[in-house]
């Protein structure tokens, strides 16, 4: 077994698993969290190997929940995904769904693309529609087993 690194101590493991258990195991640091805790273990190496890093790119990682800089362990703003609407643009749409709420999503991503010239796929408006805390209802007129000659029957009748 490999020696362990004086760097990597039970103090720094503790660290990353309080981390590692406020942001969940859904978070991109994530991974790099539990690469930390399993590099106690496993050692730097083996746990390098297992990820497809580097032993300086782990030793680092480790370095910055030392120091308390967890922050950095973060992707840089360059390297994220930027939006293609800016705070105007959502508080129109906003605006949109307040004043007509039986807009469809396809109808706002056909506003937005007259509008502000953004073509974004129906999944973008629908996660758009989330942040700005609004769900996505589908209106339903009518039940898809209702019987349509027993609803015309029903009408006569009554």
């Amino acid at each position: 077994m490999a020696s362990f690194s004086k760097l990597l101590d039970d103090q720094v493991v503790e660290k990353a698993k309080n981390q590692l258990k406020e942001i969940g195991k859904t978070a991109l640091m994530s991974r790099k969290l539990e690469a930390v805790i399993s590099a106690r273990k496993h050692g730097i190496s083996q746990v390098a190997k297992v990820y497809d890093i580097t032993r300086t790119t782990l030793t680092s990682w480790i370095k910055h929940i030392k120091n308390d800089a967890i922050e950095k362990l973060n992707a840089p703003a360059e390297r994220k995904k930027k939006n293609k609407l800016n705070d105007l643009q959502r508080s129109q749409i906003l605006e949109w769904i307040k004043t007509d709420s039986q807009l469809t999503i396809k109808a706002i991503r056909i506003k937005i693309e007259e509008s502000f010239n953004v073509a974004i796929s129906k999944s973008t408006v629908h996660r758009e529609i989330k942040k700005l805390n609004y769900s996505y209802i589908k209106p339903r007129p009518q039940h898809f087993k209702q019987n349509q000659n027993k609803v015309a029957e029903f009408k006569k009748k009554y």
